[in-house]
């Protein structure tokens, strides 16, 4: 069992908690299918928690939910007291849709761009454009979070080391300040990387912690690197 648990492991992990389906067929010809959600995931399978008994070298469909996407793999290693198991996909990728993945990863996914407001792009003068194209650029220099808040991925590292990608609602705070709810334990000052869109993402660093838990998660507060605007009223 640690051979293959080792070979499953052959990428580096991050950790993140995403909803899958997992369905299969049994040794004894049963098939099964039910909820799981990921622990651990690398470019070459997971460590799941799943809601139905797997067995091992058993091949099963793995799902993910949103967007609805699906694998085939197999149980290289199984824990059934803890409903953990490793599952190795068919063949390696980031089916995870993980942002920023490890070097060792195989990147399958468009590259983010940052972009500072130094760094904006001049709009290049077209014929009755040139006004709308000053417009947009005066646009793109700044960014801001909603009043209500919005959905973001938070990535970095937790407090025992391995990377991990949450994606939550970030509430704005002040014009330095964000707060949001995330699994792991993180380090105050540790570096993240907040992206809002494929071509929107901040530097920032967690700049508090709360004492205790709220649903099984640590509400965070993040400090940016750079301020943002003023939220829509």
């Amino acid at each position: 069992m640690e051979l293959t648990a080792e070979r499953a492991r052959r990428s580096s992990r991050v950790l993140v908690t995403l909803p899958l389906a997992v369905s299969g067929q049994k040794k004894d010809g049963s098939h099964i299918s039910g909820a799981a959600e990921t622990i651990l995931v690398n470019r070459h399978g997971a460590r799941i928690r799943s809601a139905v008994p797997l067995e091992n070298k058993m091949e099963v469909r793995v799902a993910m939910l949103a967007p609805y996407k699906w694998r085939v793999g197999q149980v290289v290693w199984s824990d059934s007291g803890e409903k953990e198991y490793g599952i190795e996909l068919s063949r390696p990728e980031n089916f995870w849709g993980i942002y920023f993945p490890p070097e060792d990863w195989e990147l399958g996914v468009p590259q983010v761009n940052v972009m500072a407001s130094a760094e904006q792009p001049e709009p290049v003068p077209s014929r009755g454009a040139a006004k709308k194209d000053r417009t947009q650029a005066t646009a793109t220099q700044g960014w801001r979070i909603p009043e209500g808040g919005t959905i973001a991925i938070l990535r970095g590292f937790a407090a025992n080391g391995v990377p991990f990608q949450e994606r939550d609602l970030i509430l704005p705070v002040d014009e330095t300040h964000g707060s949001m709810m995330i699994g792991p334990m993180v380090n105050l000052g540790a570096p993240m990387t907040i992206i809002f869109g494929k071509h929107s993402v901040e530097k920032a660093v967690i700049s508090a912690v709360a004492h205790s838990r709220e649903y099984d998660r640590w509400r965070v507060w993040i400090q940016f690197a750079r301020p943002a605007l003023a939220a829509n009223r």
